[in-house]
């Protein structure tokens, strides 16, 4: 199953670096961070990077939630399994593990998506993980480059923000 650990903002790979180099393998298959392709302008043109999809949280991979979290103790870092009791763990749904698994790449990337607007600037095509999950948008900003949706996340909604690229890119 997939749990969440959280940390603080900014240090997410560095925490998951830690993970892999304190903690043995026997208590989890994958540590990793999920992060976003994002773009800005600059003076050659359009620069892409790569920024955490949920600040100050990382996923890992473990069928033993209560071995691992004994081991995060030694990690050197201020960590949390997140749980609701002392000895009950929050995993990630089974539809929000589909959510992220539809989401990102192999390498835990969200990668931005191509996207078809109208005259007035509406979506009218979208692919990658912005078509799949168009009805959910609850906000787009075509001169960012990124749509916002809502999403059922640990008990609540959240605003979730996905790139995204137009097809006058010249890059689809």
């Amino acid at each position: 199953m997939w749990y969440v650990i959280q940390t603080q903002t900014g240090g997410e790979e560095e925490l998951v670096g830690l993970i892999g180099k304190i903690i043995s393998k026997e208590y989890y298959e994958e540590c990793f961070c999920m992060n976003r392709e994002c773009v800005r302008k600059t003076e050659k043109g359009q620069e892409i990077f790569l920024r955490p999809l949920f600040p100050a949280y990382i996923f890992v991979v473990t069928d033993h939630p209560k071995r691992l979290f004994l081991q995060l103790k030694r990690v050197p870092r201020l960590t949390r399994l997140l749980s609701d009791q002392e000895d009950s763990f929050f995993s990630v749904s089974e539809e929000e593990q589909i959510f992220l698994e539809n989401v990102q790449n192999e390498e835990h990337i969200v990668q931005r998506s191509l996207v078809e607007v109208d005259d007035e600037g509406m979506i009218v095509k979208a692919y990658g993980p912005v078509g799949r999950y168009r009805n959910a948008i609850v906000r787009q900003r075509l001169r960012k480059r990124y749509v916002c949706i809502e999403q059922d996340f640990w008990g609540k909604k959240r605003k979730i923000y996905l790139g995204i690229r137009l097809r006058e890119d010249g890059k689809g």
